[in-house]
């Protein structure tokens, strides 16, 4: 039988090589990695069986990322991830993501039983719970998590920004301009329509945009490393742009209006839900002039300086 492949990715040398050694006794095939740069190029090339993930790296780049790369790279949908920390309290944000989670420091007796439940664990497209079945975007659940892990990196990092949008789209048939209320747009329709929203979304966002259905017509976006907060403008502008494009449907043209509320992030904010909250809000605000308004929340500012 093919031994397992396992990726320990831990910053403390002493460590890394107990696990390596081990593993190995335990009869896993081990490659063992220092640094969360050196982790992601080796992610980059192969897929493991099974992650040994540190969560405290040292680095900009954090255990949480690295977690949110393997968990959103369908390549790695059936990888098994095992956080490993010092600090249980921070793994409440993404204990819905491991596999299983060990607590510092772990013994012997400890590894020995995690090969016992390795052996025992069923592979599943663990990624796939995480996804919305009509759109393939991201659900509720794992936008919320995401936007957890951006709230804690922006506290850590002053120069990280942020940005969440929210909207919601209205059908009108392109023919006579006239919109088709909610309750008569036909289930077939709305989710024709969904997944083409989707697509449209994909293509016009980087990869690291986390794209999510909410609800019905209801979609979310988080935008994370943003250059500068004033970004979130550009972001708005081309979805404003390319989702106003008409859509075809069974013969029939559709165009989709819809109002956008962003917010970006503030310090002032001492929850992750405040900021989906505020984009939530920011939303009522620009429909209030009907279809196509934009409302931003938590754009600082811009001095001007005196002639």
């Amino acid at each position: 039988m093919e031994r397992l492949r396992v990726l320990i990715i831990e910053n403390d040398r002493d460590t890394a090589e107990f696990f390596q050694r081990m593993l190995d006794l335990f009869g896993f095939d081990c490659e063992l990695v220092l640094s969360a740069k050196k982790a992601l190029a080796v992610l980059a090339t192969s897929v493991p069986d099974v992650v040994l993930l540190d969560m405290r790296l040292d680095s900009e780049i954090g255990g949480e990322d690295i977690l949110y790369q393997i968990r959103s790279n369908p390549r790695m949908s059936r990888t098994r991830v095992i956080v490993v920390t010092a600090y249980p309290t921070s793994t409440e944000l993404v204990s819905n993501l491991a596999d299983l989670i060990l607590v510092k420091p772990v013994e012997v007796e400890q590894l020995r039983t995690l090969v016992q439940r390795l052996g025992s664990l069923t592979p599943g497209a663990k990624q796939n719970q995480f996804k919305d079945p009509i759109t393939e975007l991201y659900n509720q659940e794992f936008f919320y998590t995401r936007l957890d892990l951006a709230f804690e990196r922006a506290r850590r990092r002053s120069d990280f920004y942020y940005g969440v949008v929210v909207f919601k789209l209205m059908v009108y048939k392109a023919a006579q301009a006239e919109e088709v209320p909610d309750e008569q747009v036909e289930p077939e329709l709305q989710f024709s329509l969904m997944r083409l929203v989707s697509g449209r979304m994909r293509f016009n966002s980087r990869p690291m945009d986390t794209l999510a259905r909410l609800s019905g017509l209801k979609f979310a976006s988080l935008h994370e490393e943003l250059n500068d907060p004033q970004d979130v403008n550009a972001i708005l502008q081309r979805f404003q742009e390319k989702l106003a494009e008409p859509f075809l449907v069974n013969g029939e043209m559709y165009t989709l209006k819809a109002s956008f509320g962003a917010a970006v992030h503030a310090s002032h904010w001492r929850h992750s839900e405040d900021v989906l909250e505020a984009a939530d809000q920011a939303l009522g605000v620009a429909s209030v002039s009907g279809p196509g308004g934009i409302y931003i929340v938590g754009l600082p500012v811009k001095s001007s300086k005196p002639a």
